[in-house]
């Protein structure tokens, strides 16, 4: 407790930010220099690092992320066993720098969610929402001698929000500018948008899940081309839309629901995938054609609900796009061309690579609950509270 105590007090912070995405193709390592409270904090990224997991190991973080999978016992021993992956992942990165871990003062791991359930289910009498990251961060702080904080998302919950997408405070403290309104877009496994309104009010945040991203595209490339994804988005490129198929995969429901609002594999995992396959195959289409209509769709509702939510409230100057996604050239001109005239650009205009802003997220979070500050904004979430957000993990 005295090391918990003494870091409380301490003015400048050391903090590692860890995720594993929908993709589960490995760890963001992230490491950040925070200072500061509410407003006024300020992040120095120090160095950024992408730790791969195995073939196995994705393998099986996919498998239990399916939402059909049952197999309690199994789970539970992956949840411990990513926390092991988590760990030599930070210890990696510290190494990688030359770096001393007892320079270390705090890691932040958001951890592999393998279920997130946002729409409220019945249970015990009582309509309940969930979610489950896996990578326990009590194991992070053992192996490593650091105090972590993981588990952010439940908090959130707990107060009635949706646990996501909690990555609006940070996109404030990282890219708002006073009076400029932009919207950042983060292009993972899923799509989600903040709109930042220009102000110095975290309260005027807002933001949502529009769809899927990366998550249907991935799949299909590596079904259909053996790649891990599609490198400057030359597989599209290479294919046509099928409007038909198109048209149908735009009537879910999802993309109709107001904001607030979050979504995951559940929703558009393998039976949505599967379905774009079906209709493939109903219309003929080649491989190609299948990843360009998957990589349209992808442009189309992200813009469609730029349209319908937020476009009818606030003009924006500026779109910023971070994320694998961000990457993706196709995913970039279409953007472009469908925000004309505002203006489109990456994270690394602002200096930050698009890869490592979302475990910065998270380091930011470990900042946040060591200091006692809440981390979740209600009109993002649905919150009826700002909390917390996370547990803390002594060693």
């Amino acid at each position: 407790m005295n090391k918990l105590a003494s870091l409380i007090k301490k003015k400048k912070l050391n903090v590692i930010g860890l995720l594993s995405g929908t993709s589960a193709d490995g760890v963001d390592a992230c490491l950040v220099e925070i200072s500061g409270f509410d407003k006024r904090i300020r992040l120095k990224q120090l160095a950024f690092k992408t730790y791969p997991f195995s073939k196995d190991v994705q393998k099986k973080i996919l498998e239990v992320s399916d939402p059909t999978y049952e197999n309690l016992d199994e789970i539970l021993r992956l949840d411990m066993a990513l926390g092991r992956h988590f760990a030599r992942s930070a210890i990696n990165l510290v190494k990688d720098l030359g770096y001393d871990m007892k320079k270390i003062d705090l890691i932040g791991s958001h951890g592999q969610t393998i279920r997130h359930l946002s729409d409220p289910f019945f249970c015990l009498g009582k309509k309940i929402k969930a979610t489950y990251q896996i990578g326990d961060p009590s194991v992070i702080a053992l192996k490593t001698g650091v105090i972590t904080v993981g588990d952010f998302r439940r908090s959130d919950i707990a107060s009635g929000g949706e646990g996501a997408p909690l990555s609006p405070f940070a996109h404030f403290l990282l890219f708002n500018k006073l009076n400029t309104p932009q919207a950042v877009l983060n292009l993972g496994g899923i799509a989600n948008l903040t709109i930042l309104l220009g102000t110095q009010k975290i309260k005027d945040v807002w933001g949502f899940d529009t769809g899927p991203a990366n998550i249907i595209v991935d799949f299909l490339v590596k079904k259909y081309f053996r790649k891990k994804f599609d490198k400057d988005g030359r597989i599209a490129f290479s294919g046509k839309v099928e409007g038909r198929l198109l048209a149908s995969l735009k009537k879910d429901s999802y993309f109709n629901k107001r904001p607030p609002k979050s979504t995951g594999r559940e929703k558009f995992g393998e039976e949505y995938i599967k379905r774009i396959e079906r209709l493939g195959k109903k219309y003929h289409l080649k491989p190609e054609d299948l990843v360009r209509t998957a990589s349209e769709l992808v442009v189309q509702t992200i813009w469609e609900s730029f349209l319908r939510f937020v476009k009818t409230k606030q003009k924006i100057q500026r779109l910023i796009i971070t994320g694998g996604g961000a990457h993706n050239r196709y995913f970039t001109l279409r953007l472009k061309q469908l925000f004309e005239p505002i203006e489109v650009v990456t994270s690394e205009v602002f200096g930050y690579n698009p890869d490592s802003v979302e475990a910065l997220v998270f380091a930011l979070f470990a900042y946040l609950a060591i200091k006692g500050k809440p981390g979740n904004i209600k009109r993002v979430t649905g919150a009826k509270k700002e909390s917390v957000l996370g547990r803390i993990c002594l060693f």
